[in-house]
């Protein structure tokens, strides 16, 4: 009976998110309608559905808190507009217990879904609003009363009913279901089959489909956890049987798998909450995300390559059909993700209305073929999978927001600013040393969009008053929460890499950082030099993309220690000093690092040459 409830409250929640675009709501009214949604279908999933350990009991409870999120919902939403204005900051005795109520209920919710660690961030921030009023004045806040609290965090368009569910309530939850349709269509499939066909045979092959397959993966899926699953299952063994370490291999999935939240046209959750924040359409952060995803992918690309060489991986044997070939039998649901980029980048419409358009257009271009086609089976079995594939993200934007509301409602957000300022010493690099630690330990084990939203609040607007731009600041700190993911000693990706791999997660997660060290170089780049952000004249831009892409080759070179032959320490060091210099947007520091690189990569050429006409070592005569 329970599945049966979730089942229609799942397809619900689907249609309402997909249709948002088409019916004007208030925005209480539509952040409520969707967090009524969410967290009831969140109990009834995680409490009853995935509870190994159910009881009688404990799914009274969970019933009884999924009916108790229902009515304190739609009492927000019957009371909506007095909410906003006849009784805004003069609320009713029933508003503050109601209020009170849906603060408890994202809490729980959190630790059914995250866990301790999520929902110990967040009990500490609520504790920090009534006891931040005995803590010194440095840190603490005059009080805050008990009507401002519920107000700010649970009554109004701010704290849980804030920016991140805005975005889920508008955008995210439409694109993870358009990305549930598609994957279910068979696109997923037709990625890696494109991907092995084109790379497959290639000098390390298994790891370069690996990279092209997990890119492309990510357009529709923006999870690196996803990601490993969804392509690790087939490449981490094909990487292994072809000569590949399992720490390798598992470290190459996870690294390329992590790029998928900056990986346009759809990215990660946090990069529709990013343009809430930043108040752009989603575009411009799309655009900004377009290098350093190539980049990213280009650096990894390159390592694999040196790798394979080095070790002499060959490529794998691909019987299947050709690109053209299968293009022809699927390529056909290609068409769902051209609409999408083409209604946003081209026309400039909504992301929710592209969305729509998308959905719409995956079910259409489906019959097609007769292997692709949507019954109604399919149809609404994409539709529940979408929508409980937005529960986590609605859960974590609710509480994120209760931790923004914090800090919006005692205003210590300027406070922690001002003293990340003051340590900095007003030294730009020293701050954005801070910004980066920060967003890594923040980032481990902590979803992106919480991470980010911290990060927002606590460190980009110190970021921006050294006069960086805002988009450059903050995604300095969405592209170090990311990378968090292969960051140890809490790699969400390398862990899950590494247990498909049968290899220790520690392991594959240095490894890891091993290979994609340029990515941990390319934020310090668009800060200084926006132009990497596609923010500035063509001869602005050209210039540090090309640098950069050259950069990141060196880097891989000296990480790898090959380029035509093994390279020794001095010239392994001597690379990566080129890196550096190719990488800092300079002209001066361009030419130094280019010179020397192509100096030294032209030496190794020519003494490898000379090794090959040489001849192995003969071998020794008789005694």
């Amino acid at each position: 009976m329970v599945r049966r409830v979730v089942k229609v409250l799942a397809i619900a929640f689907a249609l309402f998110s997909i249709t948002i675009s088409m019916v004007l709501y208030d925005a209480l009214s539509a952040r409520s309608i969707h967090l009524l949604f969410a967290l009831s279908l969140t109990f009834l999933s995680v409490g009853i559905i995935k509870n190994e350990h159910r009881s009688l009991l404990s799914d009274i409870f969970y019933i009884l808190l999924a009916l108790i999120t229902a009515a304190c919902c739609l009492y927000i939403i019957a009371n909506a507009y007095d909410l906003q204005q006849e009784r805004s900051g003069m609320f009713t005795f029933e508003d503050k217990v109601v209020g009170s109520v849906l603060i408890v209920l994202v809490i729980i919710a959190t630790w059914r879904t995250f866990g301790l660690i999520m929902t110990a961030i967040v009990l500490a921030f609520m504790a920090y609003l009534f006891l931040g009023q005995y803590l010194p004045s440095a840190v603490g806040h005059p009080g805050v009363s008990v009507n401002r609290v519920v107000g700010n965090l649970a009554l109004s368009t701010e704290g849980m009913f804030g920016s991140p569910v805005a975005a889920a309530t508008s955008v995210i939850s439409a694109f993870i279901i358009f990305a549930a349709l598609l994957e279910v269509s068979g696109a997923s499939g037709l990625f890696m089959s494109l991907s092995m066909a084109a790379f497959g045979r290639f000098s390390g092959g298994a790891a370069k489909v690996a990279v092209v397959a997990s890119s492309l993966f990510g357009t529709i899926s923006g999870s690196a956890a996803a990601n490993v699953v969804g392509t690790g299952m087939i490449t981490i063994p094909l990487m292994k049987k072809s000569g590949f370490e399992p720490k390798m291999a598992a470290a190459v999935e996870a690294t390329a798998s992590s790029g998928g939240q900056i990986m346009p046209p759809i990215m990660g959750a946090a990069a529709f909450i990013m343009a809430e924040v930043l108040g752009v359409p989603y575009t411009t952060v799309m655009v900004a995300a377009i290098v350093p995803a190539v980049v990213y992918y280009v650096a990894i690309f390159f390592g694999i390559d040196l790798y394979s060489r080095k070790h002499g991986i060959k490529g794998v044997a691909y019987d299947g059909p050709g690109g053209m070939e299968m293009l022809k039998a699927k390529g056909h649901m290609l068409l769902p993700l051209v609409i999408l980029i083409g209604l946003i980048a081209v026309y400039q419409t909504s992301p929710q209305y592209a969305a729509l358009w998308a959905t719409a257009s995956v079910v259409v271009v489906s019959f097609f073929r007769s292997s692709t086609r949507f019954s109604f089976t399919k149809l609404i079995d994409s539709l529940y999978a979408g929508a409980m594939g937005v529960l986590q993200i609605s859960v974590i934007c609710a509480a994120s927001g209760l931790v923004i509301g914090v800090f919006t409602t005692t205003g210590v957000g300027l406070k922690l600013s001002s003293a990340i300022i003051s340590m900095a010493g007003g030294s730009l690099f020293v701050l954005l040393g801070l910004a980066m630690v920060a967003s890594l330990i923040l980032g481990m084990g902590v979803p992106t969009v919480a991470a980010y939203l911290i990060l927002a609040i606590l460190v980009a607007p110190a970021v921006t008053k050294f006069g960086v731009m805002p988009i450059a600041a903050h995604m300095f700190v969405f592209y170090f929460g990311i990378i968090s993911a292969i960051t140890p000693p809490v790699a969400i990706a390398a862990y899950v890499a590494a247990g498909i791999a049968g290899d220790k997660p520690m392991r594959v997660g240095f490894q890891a950082c091993f290979l994609a060290l340029p990515a941990f170089l390319v934020p310090y780049i668009f800060v200084v030099q926006p132009a990497l952000l596609l923010q500035g004249t063509v001869n602005e831009i050209i210039p540090v993309v090309v640098t950069s892409i050259a950069g990141s080759f060196l880097c891989a070179v000296a990480v790898q220690g090959y380029i035509f032959r093994a390279l020794n320490p001095a010239e392994r060091a001597l690379v990566l000093a080129c890196a550096l210099c190719a990488l800092i947007p300079e002209s001066v520091t361009d030419i130094v690092g280019l010179a020397g690189g192509v100096l030294i990569i032209g030496n190794c050429w020519r003494s490898a040459r000379a090794m090959n006409r040489a001849g192995p070592p003969a071998a020794p005569g008789p005694a």
